[in-house]
């Protein structure tokens, strides 16, 4: 694997034509704006979802810049504790187009070698770190899907 086909792949999960289905952005087009606060059965909020989704874009945008922090998996910083309200849609949805954006500048500056780098502070390499992310954001994809499925077989019923 190469940085540009990790790169490809990054960019058809976000933007593209997924073989799976919908990608993100189109996905995230269908979501009403009163859907961003509701979850189904004590599951977080689609909201929460796509702010988790951009707390580690920006956390790998902080390793490509070298900086050695961490986050801790399912800590406060990893699930900020708020609720969305129907307003927050298009700034939360502006700011995960933004993050990807950064993200694909930050590695355009990189050659492949970055893949072999361990990232700092981490015992993994930017492939496993990169590969992760786009791995995290098909699950969460499929996690938006059955939230804003249910709730809409909730409405019809």
């Amino acid at each position: 694997m190469n940085l540009h086909d990790l790169t490809a792949q990054l960019n058809e999960v976000y933007e593209g034509q997924p073989w799976f289905g919908n990608s993100i952005a189109t996905y995230l087009q269908e979501i009403e704006d009163s859907q961003i606060g509701a979850s189904v059965s004590g599951s977080r909020s689609i909201g929460q979802i796509i702010n988790h989704m951009i707390v580690w874009r920006e956390y790998v945008l902080d390793k490509l810049e070298g900086r050695s922090n961490s986050l801790r998996v399912n800590s406060p910083e990893d699930w900020p504790l708020r609720s969305y309200k129907p307003e927050d849609k298009a700034p939360l949805f502006t700011r995960l187009k933004t993050t990807q954006k950064k993200l694909n500048e930050a590695l355009k500056q990189q050659d492949d070698t970055l893949l072999t780098m361990t990232v700092p502070g981490e015992p993994r390499t930017f492939e496993q770190l990169l590969t992760g992310i786009i791995y995290h954001d098909i699950y969460h994809l499929g996690q938006i899907y059955l939230i804003k499925s249910s709730l809409e077989k909730k409405s019809v019923t």
